[in-house]
């Protein structure tokens, strides 16, 4: 026996301990209390098995019409795949063949702007030979007119070194206009038609104008620079002097 403390007394602290040891606790804190009673009492073990072979049931039914779902989906994700893939090579296609165009009319474009220029050039160096030209016709008329010089009398020599030097000079002036002409032909350039000709606004611009009664008025009298056409269009209007008719006396 334990000093101070007879046998009841441990007895009866014995069974405090029992009772207390044997008092049913509480649940778990986040645990339903009637869940918690029917998975430790265990007495719908049945009707739990019934369910669980319902929801494998449907479950099963479930997985199969999802599997079948995706199968779809793979289909429809596969076609779209190949509509996008076929519609990318038709805009890509697209592309190329507008950036090939648009590189083709550059490229008309900057052949044309260069053949412009050049037929500029050549139509302004034509000018140039053409006035030379006339230029020594008029000093060859001018000769003409003027006679033979003394000395081809006295000397009884019919030729003149003057006029012969210029109709060189003219004939030289001739070849060197043939080349130009050749390429204007080559280039589909015309000259417009404007000596004795009715004066067309589209194709020519008056300079000067004269009263004349031998001629209609807006007959052309003189051509002072030449046009041209080119591909059926104006390249260089002409520059003309244009009749009128003469005022009435008031």
């Amino acid at each position: 026996m334990t000093a101070g403390v007879d046998r009841d007394e441990i007895l009866r602290r014995f069974e405090v301990l029992l009772d207390s040891a044997l008092t049913a606790e509480g649940p778990p804190a986040g645990i339903d209390a009637k869940i918690l009673d029917s998975v430790m009492n265990g007495g719908e073990e049945g009707h739990l098995d019934n369910d669980r072979e319902c929801d494998s049931y449907a479950l099963w039914t479930a997985m199969t019409a999802l599997t079948q779902e995706i199968k779809l989906q793979g289909r429809a994700f596969q076609e779209l795949n190949h509509t996008l893939a076929a519609q990318t090579e038709r805009v890509a296609e697209e592309l190329r063949a507008l950036y090939t165009e648009r590189e083709r009319a550059l490229q008309r474009e900057t052949e044309r702007r260069c053949r412009r220029e050049a037929l500029s050039a050549l139509v302004d160096l034509r000018d140039r030979l053409g006035r030379g030209r006339e230029s020594v016709r008029e000093r060859e008329r001018e000769t003409a007119a003027a006679g033979s010089p003394w000395w081809t009398r006295v000397l009884g020599n019919r030729t003149d070194p003057a006029a012969d030097s210029l109709g060189a000079l003219i004939r030289g002036y001739e070849l060197g206009l043939e080349r130009p002409d050749q390429t204007l032909n080559a280039f589909n350039a015309r000259e417009i038609r404007c000596d004795g000709e009715i004066f067309d606004p589209r194709r020519m611009n008056a300079i000067e104008s004269e009263e004349s009664s031998a001629v209609p008025g807006g007959t052309v009298l003189e051509v002072y620079r030449s046009g041209y056409e080119w591909n059926g269009e104006v390249f260089r209007p002409a520059q003309v002097k244009v009749s009128r008719e003469p005022a009435k006396p008031a």
